[in-house]
């Protein structure tokens, strides 16, 4: 059985920041920021860069808070549970108020994080958590308490080295489906195409 810790023990300084209010400007002044939201979180653990927005930030003091540096967890906190790893290019953007920044600590894997929230057990251990049938919602307080893996060096390694071979493989599986459906719409334009 894999060891585990609440989340909050893996985390700097022990805490999940808060995204920034954001919403669309009141006046052509009002300054514009990048702003990843539940949208720009894609379905394989990364940040969508097509669905970063444009909105302006309703209080300025949530700005610096909000703040992403690359590593850093994202997690949506209500609706259907997401995560995504931020990279270099979302280094400075702003947070959304549905989501938050897990910024674990050197010895935890955030990649080996996202990869766990994004797993059936890790959405059923946050649906365990949250509050609300129609939209389930999570609190900090309740996500802080949460029971995570907590795996140590040669399993950690050898678990990332697991899932990077997969990665690969599924990506050169993706390829091939793209080739095998080029091949079949080539063969019904020859045969069952219609020519003018």
């Amino acid at each position: 059985m894999t060891p585990t810790t609440p989340l909050k023990n893996l985390l700097i300084g022990g805490k999940i920041l808060r995204g920034a209010h954001t919403g669309k400007p009141t006046s052509e002044s009002d300054p514009l920021y990048p702003v990843v939201g539940i949208r720009a979180l894609a379905e394989d653990g990364t940040v969508d860069h097509d669905n970063v927005e444009h909105l302006a930030v309703r209080n300025e003091t949530d700005i610096e808070r909000s703040r992403i540096q690359a590593g850093d967890v994202l997690l949506s906190m209500r609706g259907q549970f997401r995560a995504a790893l931020a990279d270099e290019k979302c280094e400075g953007h702003i947070l959304s108020q549905n989501l938050v920044i897990l910024r674990f600590r050197e010895e935890a894997d955030a990649a080996l994080m996202v990869e766990y929230f994004n797993s059936q057990q890790g959405r059923d251990a946050l649906a365990a958590l949250s509050r609300g049938t129609a939209l389930p919602l999570l609190s900090i307080m309740a996500l802080e308490t949460l029971e995570v893996p907590a795996l140590g060096g040669a399993d950690r390694e050898d678990l990332a080295a697991c899932l990077a071979a997969y990665r690969e493989y599924e990506a050169l599986a993706h390829e091939e489906a793209e080739l095998t459906a080029q091949i079949r719409d080539a063969l019904v334009a020859e045969y069952l195409g219609v020519r003018q």
